[in-house]
């Protein structure tokens, strides 16, 4: 039964039942938190918050036209990504914009800035102090799938938050320019200087190439026309190269065949003297002759004058022939040495046009990289003077890529605190305070009030005994309790101690038969003899229970004795109207026996003992020990 009891009170035994007991501390509760809230929310000082709207602007004006790029126009492409947006953010939230706005408005040197008013010790505090603490009163608030941002300061007077809004959106946008600007003049700076150094580099290419051309006498005709008349003329060299080998080629075959024709002058044909040379005559008198002698010999024999004289007129013919051979033999070798003087000439000649043609593609090469790099020099510089003229343009052009929509007004109304809003969280903080403390109450209170809390200790109840009030009391009680029935209406008897001997057939009497009856079965083959009837309070109805009790059992036909054992507050002889000079004080000090002090109360078969007499040193110590030991969970 211990352990049920331990373990009863550690657990939850119901929200509702904590709210119905705990209701008053409960709304007390809530009252209490909600109260203070709404003190502390009217001391709070009053907060206003201005708003400036800003745009970031990703097409910003080019009166230059399309064509002329800004120095910082790489920028521009990341004006859409999520990244310039966030850098832009931080930049207005930064050091260096509050620190300007400080600088502008003496913040460091205003002691309202800090939240003291009329502080006759303020002592100016370092700019990036000050800068900090107006970086606490900035926030952004960037609208989404827009190009838009919030711009919010919150501050304790409405006319300086306008005017921290619009300062930091003034300083930021003259921190953007000034970058540009500056951007764009160490651009331009730079391009200066490049553009002096470009032009030395083209003086001294163009300078090369002049003299280059004068050297090399290009100044009449082009490097591409030499060339162009060398590469002719080392053709027509080549051609005629050709056609004299060739020729010398046919000449040394001529020597070669009138050489052979030493051995028989008869068989020699000059082809390049024509049909009617001297050779091809004197060859043809030669065969006429000889076809003549052969014809007469034959009729006159070898030795016949006629014969004779043709034979002398045969050798002179060949005579002739070898004389003519020998001739062109002659003629043949000079012009043969003739076409090797003009081979070896032309050879001399084809090589030094070759040679001139060699140096004519190195003084080309040469020319082309002096051309190219002035060529180059002079591009690069027509770009440097064009950019020059562009940067200077774009620094005297004031624009930048963000721009104000709507500037900060001087706000109307506060922003903080916010009364409604925190009475109703104070009032819902409160209730749950409230319902949190009632709860940890109902589980703190391990009293026994009513059935259930018998019930969630695993006990058995035996019964229940219904609301009673005396005719002649003003007041009504309970015989079981305080407080808990005061809804319902009490029966009224005469005498409550004994209304089940007095009133038979009420519901007391009826409810007292009924714990009587559970008290039998509950041991039905080894009654209990002996029962104390006790409670955890005072007044609490033990003098009732018992007496009662004990009347319900007499009526069924026990010997009940009832014995008067509450030496605080003894009250069994005032319920049967004994007297109480003897009693159990009486047998316990050895004064009387038991039989002595049992009295006889008029119903059958019930004795009572009463209390007793206690001395006053006794009474102090009993009473002393029965304090010490009382205790409301027993």
């Amino acid at each position: 039964m211990g352990a049920s009891a331990d373990q009863g009170m550690f657990l939850p035994r119901g929200m509702r039942d904590a709210v119905v007991r705990y209701r008053w501390w409960i709304l007390v509760t809530a009252l209490a938190v909600t109260t203070l809230v709404a003190l502390w929310t009217v001391r709070l000082p009053k907060v206003y918050q201005a708003t400036t709207t800003l745009e970031y602007d990703p097409n910003p004006t080019s009166p230059l036209g399309s064509s002329v790029e800004d120095i910082g126009g790489q920028v521009s492409h990341f004006l859409m990504s999520r990244e310039f947006f966030e850098t832009q953010n931080l930049i207005i939230q930064s050091r260096a914009v509050a620190e300007r706005v400080v600088e502008r408005l003496g913040l460091a040197d205003d002691p309202s800035f800090f939240g003291r008013e009329d502080d006759t010790d303020w002592a100016p505090v370092p700019k990036e102090v000050a800068a900090q603490r107006l970086q606490g009163k900035l926030s952004l608030d960037p609208i989404k799938d827009t190009r838009l941002v919030r711009l919010k300061i919150r501050d304790n007077d409405p006319e300086r938050a306008a005017t921290l809004a619009n300062m930091v959106a003034d300083a930021y946008m003259q921190k953007t320019m000034e970058d540009r600007l500056g951007s764009t003049a160490a651009a331009a700076e730079w391009l200066a200087q490049q553009l002096d150094s470009t032009r030395q580099q083209l003086n001294t290419s163009e300078h090369a190439l002049h003299e280059f051309k004068k050297r090399h006498n290009v100044l009449s005709v082009s490097v591409e026309n030499r060339q162009n008349l060398l590469s002719e003329e080392i053709r027509e060299y080549n051609e005629r190269l050709t056609d004299t080998r060739a020729r010398g080629i046919e000449l040394q075959a001529r020597l070669e065949r009138l050489k052979r024709a030493r051995k028989s002058p008869e068989a020699v044909h000059d082809s390049s003297q024509g049909d009617d040379s001297e050779l091809d005559s004197l060859r043809s008198a030669l065969r006429a002759k000889i076809t003549e002698r052969a014809s007469l010999s034959v009729r006159y024999g070898n030795s016949h004058p006629t014969i004779l004289e043709l034979d002398g007129e045969i050798a002179a013919i060949r005579g002739s022939i070898s004389a003519e051979v020998d001739a062109l033999i002659q003629v043949a070798a000079g012009d043969l040495e003739e076409i090797q003087a003009v081979e070896a000439g032309l050879s001399t000649v084809q090589s030094q046009a070759q040679k001139a043609g060699l140096e004519l593609n190195l003084r080309e090469i040469e020319y082309s990289r002096l051309s190219r790099q002035r060529e180059s020099n002079s591009k690069l510089y027509d770009l440097l003077l064009q950019r020059t003229a562009e940067a200077d343009l774009t620094r005297l052009l004031r624009t930048t890529h963000v721009r104000v929509v709507d500037r900060a007004l001087v706000p109307t109304a506060a922003i903080s605190p916010m009364v409604g809003l925190n009475l109703l969280g104070g009032a819902v903080g409160g209730l749950m305070i409230g319902f949190a403390l009632a709860f940890l109450l109902h589980q703190m209170d391990r009293r026994i009030r009513d059935v259930p809390d018998v019930e969630g200790l695993g006990l058995t109840i035996l019964g229940v005994f219904p609301r009673v009030g005396e005719a002649s009391s003003p007041t009504t009680t309970t015989s079981y309790g305080r407080g808990r029935s005061k809804g319902k209406r009490a029966e009224v008897a005469e005498s409550v101690v004994q209304i089940v001997h007095t009133h038979p057939m009420s519901m007391a009497a009826e409810s007292c038969r009924t714990v009587r009856t559970n008290l039998m079965f509950m041991a039905a083959e080894s009654p209990n003899k002996t029962m104390v009837v006790t409670s955890a309070n005072p007044k609490d109805g033990k003098t009732t229970v018992a007496t009662n009790i004990a009347i319900a059992l007499a009526q069924s036909g026990q010997r009940v004795l009832l014995v008067d054992a509450d030496l605080r507050r003894p009250r069994i002889h005032q319920a049967f109207d004994l007297d109480n000079r003897i009693g159990l004080t009486s047998a316990l000090v050895g004064e009387r026996n038991l039989s002595q002090v049992t009295a006889d109360v008029g119903i059958d078969r019930l004795s009572v003992v009463t209390c007793g007499p206690l001395p006053r040193s006794e009474e102090r110590r009993v009473g002393k020990e029965c304090r010490s030991r009382w205790s409301p969970y027993h």
